[in-house]
């Protein structure tokens, strides 16, 4: 099981290059998602990113998740890149649990972008950010 208050600061770091105030955590990202009539974009998503109070940005993330579900992730982000680069092994591309927590970060930020629209744009997006954050450097 992973906490992501572990890594929160480098999530609330991360949150101020992009003007996400908040982060807020649920037990079940799901449930908060049907109460709040949300819908999710993926069936492994663990944040959401809102509007909060004052229009300020809030990041809405499970607090605790199964490690598998942050690998499925990865693996779905990897099926998806072999159509556009087949010799880019992305579990071993972004192999930390930090690095898979930006991913996610990043990917629900970008789904918040109107000019990127399909998935596989957002994830060349998110990867560039990524880069330029130094992440891969790590």
């Amino acid at each position: 099981m992973v906490t992501l208050k572990d890594y929160e600061g480098a999530l609330k770091k991360l949150g101020k290059e992009y003007f996400i105030h908040n982060l807020k955590y649920v037990p079940d990202i799901k449930a908060w998602a049907k109460e709040n009539n949300t819908e999710l974009s993926e069936p492994h998503q663990i944040m959401k990113l809102v509007a909060g109070t004052g229009d300020k940005l809030t990041m809405v993330m499970q607090s605790d998740i199964r490690s598998e579900m942050i690998d499925d992730v990865i693996k779905n982000l990897g099926v998806r890149w072999s159509i556009k680069d087949n010799s880019v092994n992305m579990e071993m591309k972004i192999d930390s649990l930090k690095k898979r927590l930006v991913y996610c970060f990043l990917k629900e930020y970008a789904r918040s972008i109107k000019r990127i629209g399909e998935e596989l744009v957002q994830d060349d997006w998110v990867l560039t950010e990524m880069e330029t954050l130094g992440f891969f450097n790590e």
